[in-house]
């Protein structure tokens, strides 16, 4: 079967089954609540401390917070907005150059999350860039739209399109990620064995979302 993506121009009158989900895997929208003060972090306020308190507090309690005075002009979201949505409008043809179910790949336009292993797909396509150094990976990215960016889209109904521009701050492929040795000092083992970025990377994309936690996978 071809790949394919959402974004070929085609409008859907209704959801494909492959996209429905069963009804105990949805989520439950009576437990959802409205929340007026979401968490907002000064990144201009120079205490760095605060700053680290305050992200860890809104992780923790809220799982996400609004950042101010971050040094990203307003012009160039806008911008980001803009190239996105013009990708988008590209011929599906101009697209599907550069399809690829391949992670590996530093430069690649793909759908859902792992279509090959997947019994629900998501509905979204997304562009992954690698982006540092930039010198390294910008000449692979697309030459259409000229004033290309970094973000990827997710459809979330037949109306309105949302844009989700995102940036994954990533540590090197050879990083060791393991646990504080303070918090195995009483001789206690730690929960989850060392490893490096390459395998998490790799297990992360082998797998899809409807199974465990992929941090699950390094449990001693």
């Amino acid at each position: 079967m071809e790949p394919t993506v959402l974004s070929s121009g085609f409008r859907y009158t209704s959801l494909p089954e492959s996209y429905v989900r069963p009804e105990t895997d949805r989520p439950k929208l009576s437990e959802v609540w409205e929340l007026e003060n979401v968490p907002v972090i000064d990144l201009g306020c120079g205490d760095r401390s605060l700053i680290s308190q305050q992200i860890g507090d809104a992780c923790r309690d809220f799982g996400f917070f609004q950042l101010i005075n971050h040094g990203v002009s307003t012009e160039a979201a806008v911008r980001m907005q803009e190239v996105a949505r013009e990708f988008f409008r590209l011929p599906v043809e101009e697209k599907m150059k550069l399809y690829s179910d391949d992670p590996s790949k530093t430069m690649r336009l793909s759908t859902s999350f792992n279509v090959t292993k997947e019994q629900v797909h998501n509905w979204r396509d997304y562009l992954r860039l690698h982006c540092h150094p930039l010198d390294k990976y910008t000449p692979e990215w697309p030459s259409n739209p000229s004033s290309f960016n970094v973000w990827h889209r997710a459809t979330v109904n037949a109306d309105q399109a949302r844009m989700s521009i995102a940036s994954f701050l990533c540590p090197h492929d050879d990083a060791t990620i393991s646990a504080p040795e303070k918090l195995s000092d009483d001789g206690s083992q730690a929960v989850y064995r060392n490893f490096t970025y390459t395998e998490y990377y790799k297990k992360f994309w082998s797998r899809n979302l409807d199974q465990e936690h992929c941090l699950e996978l390094f449990k001693n």
